[in-house]
């Protein structure tokens, strides 16, 4: 499995110019979800951090595409990192209602859930976090909210 390093990840997003913001968010979700996948292991949960971390800080390579998610996953599959491009292809909600997956590997999980957490740089709460999704793209978020809360509820007990 090609997992590059934590510099390797920042050095392919400013390669790809990847806007400076999306990459502090990216920093923001990858410590979020570092953080998730050391409580898990500690728990005795078997899972690739390296797989994690990196498919954290590469989830929004193409956010200033269209279709950043289906975009972000092909140009990494070309880069060489397949296992990266199968995490972040679900960690937007209307891709897997798109795939009807639901059935996510704890990777795709925790980063998932961590870029949930995370409002440009910061980390917030799901609540605040929603409302400014809700607000922002004006949309009834409803259903994805009960999914996160859920995942919430197993990722962090």
């Amino acid at each position: 499995m090609n997992i590059p390093s934590i510099g390797q990840c920042l050095e392919i997003l400013k390669n790809n110019n990847t806007p400076s913001n999306v990459i502090e968010h990216s920093k923001a979700v990858a410590k979020v979800a570092e953080e998730i996948a050391d409580n898990l292991i500690k728990k005795g949960i078997k899972l690739d951090k390296k797989l994690v971390v990196a498919s954290a800080l590469l989830h929004d390579i193409e956010r200033h595409k269209e279709d950043h998610v289906v975009a972000g996953a092909k140009l990494l599959k070309k880069l060489g990192f397949p296992e990266i491009a199968k995490v972040m292809k679900y960690h937007a909600y209307h891709e897997m209602q798109k795939d009807n997956k639901f059935d996510l590997s704890i990777e795709q999980k925790i980063v998932f859930y961590a870029d949930k957490r995370v409002r440009n740089d910061k980390e917030v709460s799901l609540d605040e976090r929603y409302d400014d999704l809700e607000k922002r793209y004006k949309a009834d978020l409803s259903e994805e909210i009960k999914f996160v809360k859920k995942m919430e509820e197993e990722l962090l007990g």
